[in-house]
């Protein structure tokens, strides 16, 4: 019986060792963004996320915390691919195998970091980079997006409701709350719909954090 009770200790400490492995590799690395395309055509951004079992992910609208990576892997197999760095170069290989090289010094390669709370973010941002969120919020963030405090914001070009609280903002569909925890992003419209979306900040140099750029749902804004 004592041997018994050994083996199924021991079996489940084994188990619980084997859990936290798995979780330690699939544990996020790191959030970076992608300067993609040259002079004299379009610059876009393009944010990713490292993984710490060599696996990237292109972010797309679902937040990191909730995304089922099985699931992904599988449905959007075009947004994954492996990383490794090799001295201060980042090589990222593709699904379909292409390897490109990306580099802090060769300002095509930049941290991006999670919203904290001793930021505040302020004014109007517009979005960079095109593509249809896919969950029917192409039309509202389109083009502009306003944060007008710490905890409203509007889509509304109307300046009657640039005043947070206005009856004019209360009444407008395209406003509402919004909450920022890590790297995600939730927005409460004043008509009930609410949704989660990926959130990032970007940065100014190698490692300052700057808010004139957000990737909201895997999308680049950057503030007028």
């Amino acid at each position: 019986m004592k041997r018994i009770c050994l083996l199924l200790c021991c079996l489940t400490v084994a188990g619980t060792v084997f859990s936290q492995k798995d979780a330690d590799k699939t544990k996020v690395e790191g959030w970076y963004f992608r300067a993609v395309g040259a002079y004299p055509g379009a610059i876009s951004f393009k944010p990713l996320v490292l993984f710490g079992n060599g696996d990237y992910y292109k972010v797309n609208t679902t937040p990191i915390a909730e995304l089922d990576l099985i699931s992904s892997k599988e449905k959007e197999a075009e947004r994954w691919g492996r990383w490794k760095k090799t001295g201060e170069r980042y090589m990222l290989t593709a699904n379909d195998g292409k390897t490109n090289a990306y580099d802090l010094n060769a300002k095509n390669w930049f941290p991006a970091f999670p919203f904290e709370e001793s930021l505040s973010l302020r004014g109007t941002y517009e979005k960079i980079s095109g593509g249809d969120f896919g969950n029917g919020l192409l039309a509202l963030f389109d083009s502009e997006l306003t944060f007008l405090d710490d905890t409203r914001f509007t889509h509304s070009e109307n300046n009657g409701i640039l005043t947070a609280g206005s009856d004019a903002w209360k009444n407008d569909s395209d406003s509402g709350t919004y909450k920022i925890e890590g790297h995600t992003i939730s927005f409460r419209y004043n008509d009930g719909r609410t949704t989660k979306l990926s959130f990032a900040i970007g940065a100014q140099g190698d490692n300052v954090i700057d808010t004139d750029m957000l990737f909201i749902g895997g999308k680049a804004y950057i503030i007028e």
